[in-house]
């Protein structure tokens, strides 16, 4: 979408149906709608049909911090619109913007010249195989990316799986907002959406996988069982979906660019879904990449391929430095510690409106964790 609105001759291809289901929590922070505004995309969201979020619940056990982040960038929106709403208007816009849109259509082979990518190899749902050139070949194919395997995308920062869970969706839930429940070896997220549903997640540590896939409705149950106020709303309501779960949440960057290839969105870079900060990095890596593109391709002449190449290592650079704290602190979070020993610090926090604020701005990925929790600031708190 960003490239087509600056006239830059775009196909963009997916092998499922555009405004298909994924697997996805779907919680959109002020960081992420500020950029769907600045895009101007946001008021079709909020034309969906899909509630705002008006407050966030940080459950800690005895110790519950509720509030929300700052604005970003003039935007204080909050939302969790479901993938086939949100991906069906993002694919609506790209179009609109001129970007040719295939849907069905599975990447199958990196064309190129020496050791730059030219093009790639694809094949549509009745077999037919098209050969597209182009000067840059960009793979926002997920966590499994075939165009990271075919360009040999080295993964140079990775932490392993640390937890794995099941979702599914509820209706006769109500909620306040969205809510994060984290226990010791477990964690809940509840996510208001479209249709009066609510997406609820309920997480362990990774080594109860197991155990958990073995009897899924017990377990899911039994964690919801942690948060007592939540699992009596779910009692009353009725699952309206199946459960979906995975144990395969890696955290890693993937070297993101390189001779006529880029990667972005979870291709590029992945974390555990705690944080709820997924879209939002979508989005960052989107815009920064959209950016340096449109500044490397120059008048189209090939010998200006040195000036793409180094533009996209300076994306690769600014995404790392704007997600690395996002990327610490949910490393961090996903270890899901036994929180007991925070508990008075968080009783502090919970005191100020303003600590609130910022401590829910951490949450929200707009300020670095190291900014908060320090000890300059966290013996100001215990002080207070």
């Amino acid at each position: 979408m960003l490239l087509a609105r600056a006239g830059i001759s775009v196909l963009a291809v997916d092998r499922a149906a555009f405004g298909s289901d994924t697997l996805s929590t779907h919680f959109l922070w002020p960081r992420t709608t500020g950029l769907l505004a600045k895009w101007g995309l946001l008021e079709a969201v909020a034309a969906s049909g899909c509630p705002p979020i008006e407050q966030v619940t940080a459950d800690y056990g005895p110790v519950a911090l509720k509030g929300r982040p700052s604005a970003v960038d003039g935007t204080a929106a909050m939302y969790c619109p479901r993938r086939t709403v949100l991906d069906r208007l993002l694919v609506e816009a790209a179009r609109g913007a001129g970007a040719e849109m295939r849907d069905e259509t599975t990447f199958r082979e990196l064309l190129r010249e020496g050791s730059r990518a030219r093009g790639v190899r694809l094949q549509d749902k009745d077999g037919n195989v098209r050969e597209v050139c182009s000067r840059l070949v960009v793979g926002a194919d997920g966590l499994w990316s075939p165009v990271a395997r075919a360009v040999g995308a080295a993964t140079d920062v990775e932490h392993e799986t640390l937890t794995c869970g099941y979702y599914a969706y509820w209706s006769g839930v109500p909620t306040s907002g969205v809510e994060f429940y984290v226990r010791q070896g477990s964690d809940i997220l509840v996510f208001p959406t479209h249709a009066g549903l609510t997406c609820i997640w309920a997480g362990r540590a990774r080594g109860a996988w197991e155990a958990y896939r073995g009897d899924v409705e017990g377990t899911y149950h039994g964690i919801l069982a942690l948060a007592p106020g939540l699992a009596q709303r779910v009692v009353k309501g009725a699952r309206a979906t199946p459960f979906r779960g995975t144990s395969k949440l890696p955290n890693f960057y993937r070297r993101s660019a390189g001779a006529g290839w880029a990667l972005v969105g979870d291709a590029a870079y992945h974390r555990d879904p705690l944080t709820g900060m997924g879209i939002g990095d979508a989005f960052l890596g989107a815009d920064l990449l959209a950016t340096a593109v449109l500044g490397g391709l120059g008048d189209g002449d090939a010998r200006l391929d040195d000036l793409l190449d180094g533009r996209l290592a300076d994306y690769q650079t600014e995404f790392r430095r704007r997600t690395q704290p996002v990327f610490d602190y949910t490393v961090r979070a996903a270890g899901l510690a036994d929180p007991s020993s925070a508990l008075p610090l968080y009783a502090r926090i919970a005191e100020s409106a303003e600590d609130t604020t910022r401590f829910m701005d951490v949450l929200a990925g707009a300020l670095p964790f190291k900014d908060f929790f320090n000890p300059v600031n966290l013996s100001h708190l215990m002080r207070r």
